[in-house]
């Protein structure tokens, strides 16, 4: 009995070494040294919401872009931000929502003014800007979505791929 616990011990140690050492040569999934540094829009989840929204009254929310850096005082330059709309996001995220659910309508571009440029100064990283909705023309009882998307950054930056867009949802009260 002891000599077959010992065969047994000598196998599971034999095979342990064997595939503890067998992923060394393996390339890692994730350059981390070559990442770059990315540029977000820093919202908790991809979404802005604006609800219960009163027709003639003006909206106002917060429009961030973030450069993601331990210390601000790393960022040696100032670092421009393209955004945009992306149309196609709206088809999008309505796919995503219960067949039975109210769906968005793309918020009309006469409604707001969205900076096509923004630029992380020289000594921070975090840009705040504040964008208003006029939603005299929405119609009441609507829902509306503007679909915000880092649309470019300078060589050597990289646009995150987890939070390089945002939704901001308009839903106007009847």
């Amino acid at each position: 009995m002891k000599t077959i616990n010992k065969f047994i011990s000598g196998l599971c140690f034999m095979a342990l070494l064997l595939t503890s050492t067998s992923c060394l040569d393996d390339d890692p999934l994730v350059d981390w040294d070559n990442l770059g540094v990315v540029i977000e829009l820093p919202y908790k989840t991809h979404e802005y919401n604006l609800t219960k929204v009163t027709p003639n009254e003006n909206e106002t929310f917060p429009l961030m872009v973030n450069y993601t850096i331990s210390r601000a005082s790393d960022n040696t330059e100032d670092i421009s931000v393209q955004l945009g709309v992306d149309e196609s996001m709206v088809e999008t995220y309505n796919a995503s929502l219960a067949a039975s659910a109210q769906k968005y309508k793309l918020l009309p571009a006469s409604t707001y003014s969205l900076p096509s440029t923004l630029v992380i100064k020289k000594g921070t990283q975090l840009l705040e800007e504040t964008m208003t909705i006029n939603t005299s023309s929405l119609t009441p009882g609507e829902y509306y979505l503007l679909p915000i998307k880092i649309t470019g950054v300078p060589q050597g930056y990289t646009i995150s791929g987890n939070f390089g867009h945002l939704y901001v949802r308009v839903q106007m009260e009847n």
